[in-house]
């Protein structure tokens, strides 16, 4: 699980900003116990702000170490595309990303530092008996690894001054290569970070179940009735998985509410599907079931179907699934339904989490004031982010209507709304 992921001088963040999974309330079912943790963490967290006050760009710093972890040792030669806070002055400084979780049961935490031209300073801890063990510490040309650990490969050569230690887990340790493969693994859901991968190529799916694949194709798999890969029998447990998914997959269907009775995979023309199949949603029409093709649902039915393959693998599996506009083409209920599917230890037994941005305010009403937080500008053009928890005394208590308070600006992360311009500059006439 996410305890900790804190962020500096990146895109809007220039001051260092940091989003805790924590729980304040800890009375409460969706805090969960961790073994090994005195404190109990978070399955959900929505991120509210104005548009333009950095919420996005939250999500993107998150992305953004996670594909760093994946590709750096490939695709980072001779720079590291960094994307620093544009409005300062003075020397550049390094983007600075801090992530702490939970992994197989310990606790570990994972710095770094990075410059347009190298890494300035990398470390992994692990807190076992919570007491700090270092797994390695890196800073400019000096790197040194735990006394006696012992690598799998010789994977230490192919770390250069821009290529991450993570990058070569899978080459050092089975201990390093696990944290690596869960900062790698986080679900970005249909997004990407900015300048790294454009989105129209759908080539980078962070989460190794279905990457690379769509997830039309995903559902193809799950519902065709007679799968290529699992002709002639195949194996008793691929086949176990994908009657889950699909007992899943369809329930999830129908409790979005979205007249869909059933799923069916039929021959497509040649050259789309996958080998030759597509994907048709079926509809209960006055007791019939009638098919409707994909390019006639509504973007609030593809939207959800989207979104399917990350919630099926995290949720089953466990894991980190992060959408940035949760609200955007679907219905608030749908919304709120989800967010409660994350709360519920009965639907999310495997403590999966959600982090989200959004303006819907009418989530607020199943948010605890732990699981909300806001992004605001500061007076240089920088994104603050104020959990809303730190607002004591009247402003906002575990009882408190938190929509309410929110829209009438407690709590800031609204916009400033000031029509006078726009009232003057529709008013006037042509050409005054």
């Amino acid at each position: 699980m996410l305890l900790r992921f804190e962020v500096s001088n990146h895109r809007s963040i220039r001051e260092p900003v940091e989003l805790s999974m924590l729980a304040i309330d800890k009375d409460r079912v969706a805090a969960r116990q961790l073994q090994g943790l005195e404190e109990k963490a978070l399955t959900v967290a929505g991120i509210y702000g104005a548009n333009g006050s950095g919420k996005t760009n939250l999500i993107d710093a998150l992305a953004w170490l996670s594909h760093a972890a994946a590709v750096s040792l490939r695709a980072w030669e001779d720079s590291i595309p960094c994307d620093p806070f544009s409005f300062a002055s003075g020397h550049p400084q390094p983007s600075q990303f801090g992530v702490e979780m939970v992994v197989g049961g310990v606790r570990y935490s994972y710095d770094l530092e990075v410059e347009e031209s190298r890494v300035v300073l990398e470390a992994l801890y692990s807190y076992p008996n919570r007491r700090r063990r270092t797994l390695f510490e890196r800073e400019g040309d000096k790197l040194a690894f735990r006394r006696g650990s012992r690598f799998t490969g010789g994977g230490r050569e192919l770390i250069t001054p821009t290529t991450l230690v993570l990058s070569a887990a899978s080459r050092l340790t089975e201990e390093i290569d696990a944290v690596a493969r869960w900062i790698r693994n986080i679900c970005f859901a249909d997004y990407w970070p900015r300048g790294l991968i454009p989105k129209e190529s759908r080539i980078y799916r962070p989460g190794p179940r279905w990457a690379r694949r769509g997830w039309d194709d995903f559902l193809i798999d799950v519902f065709d009735e007679a799968p290529s890969h699992l002709q002639n029998g195949g194996d008793a447990s691929a086949r176990e998985r994908r009657e889950r998914h699909r007992e899943l997959a369809l329930a999830m269907l129908t409790f979005a509410d979205l007249g869909v009775s059933g799923v069916e995979v039929v021959d497509a023309a040649a050259g789309s599907g996958r080998g030759g199949r597509s994907l048709r949603l079926l509809h209960d029409i006055a007791g019939d079931q009638r098919p409707l093709e994909l390019g006639d649902e509504s973007d609030g039915t593809l939207t959800w179907l989207g979104l399917l393959p990350e919630l099926l693998a995290v949720l089953e599996d466990g894991g980190v699934i992060v959408v940035d506009e949760l609200d955007a083409s679907l219905h608030p209920v749908i919304s709120g339904q989800l967010v409660e599917m994350f709360q519920d230890p009965a639907t999310n037994r495997h403590c999966a989490q959600l982090i989200f941005t959004t303006h819907d305010t009418s989530l607020l009403g199943q948010l605890n004031r732990d699981e909300v937080w806001l992004t605001s500008k500061r007076g240089d053009g920088s994104t603050d982010l104020t959990p809303l928890s730190d607002f004591r005394g009247t402003s906002v208590r575990r009882s408190t209507n938190l929509e309410r308070g929110y829209l009438q600006g407690r709590f800031g992360g609204i916009p400033i709304v000031d029509q006078y311009l726009v009232r003057e500059a529709l008013a006037s006439p042509p050409g005054k």
